[in-house]
């Protein structure tokens, strides 16, 4: 297996126990690239916005993530996790978590996009830093990677195919449902017993 294949299995590995996902496949890697950051800005980022702005609880993460790992949730207990890089964070989380994917992840990148400009990132400034990579495995663990222009239209579309799935599994839901009630309205319904008429 070729280095970085089995360096995303691992990483995904890791993500999977602290995100309770149900498979390897279900994490999704989103990953800015930008030139350096240092330990000191993730720490002011993480401080200074993740805890003190928002309230999220930020927790230090164990696992095989390539650099420091923190785990972030809500009030409502939805979690992500992000990872220091010196290229750039590394937001991981399970892809169909919709309360994730709405709401920790736009208010991360949000953040992270103005302490990139207005903060300490404005020294590392590169006119492609709003391309964000996604990283997932698929079913023979390989990894597919492409790359989005901004995280609005990432969560946007992301939103989008969660939105559609969520239907059709509600029309499959309805479907098995009104079958059920066919079903008892069938074991209910009186039998009807036709009486015999004695010989004369």
């Amino acid at each position: 297996m070729h280095y970085r294949t089995d360096s995303f299995i691992r990483k995904f590995k890791s993500a999977q126990l602290l995100l309770a996902s149900g498979s390897i496949q279900d994490i999704v890697s989103l990953k800015y690239r930008d030139n350096c950051v240092n330990n000191s800005d993730y720490a002011q980022f993480i401080e200074d916005y993740l805890k003190h702005s928002l309230g999220l609880d930020v927790k230090p993460a164990s696992g095989d993530f390539w650099g420091k790992a923190w785990l972030v949730s809500d009030s409502h207990g939805d979690k992500i996790l992000l990872v220091e890089h010196e290229t750039g964070l590394e937001i991981l989380y399970i892809a169909g978590s919709i309360a994730s994917l709405i709401a920790l992840i736009p208010l991360v990148s949000s953040g992270w996009n103005w302490f990139r400009d207005r903060g300490f990132h404005a020294r590392y400034h590169r006119p492609d830093r709003q391309a964000i990579e996604v990283r997932r495995l698929n079913a023979e663990n390989t990894v597919i990677e492409q790359q989005v222009q901004s995280m609005e239209v990432f969560v946007f579309n992301a939103g989008l195919e969660e939105s559609v799935a969520l239907r059709e599994r509600v029309r499959l839901l309805e479907e098995e449902v009104a079958d059920l009630k066919q079903v008892k309205r069938l074991k209910n319904k009186p039998v009807v017993r036709l009486r015999r008429r004695k010989k004369e």
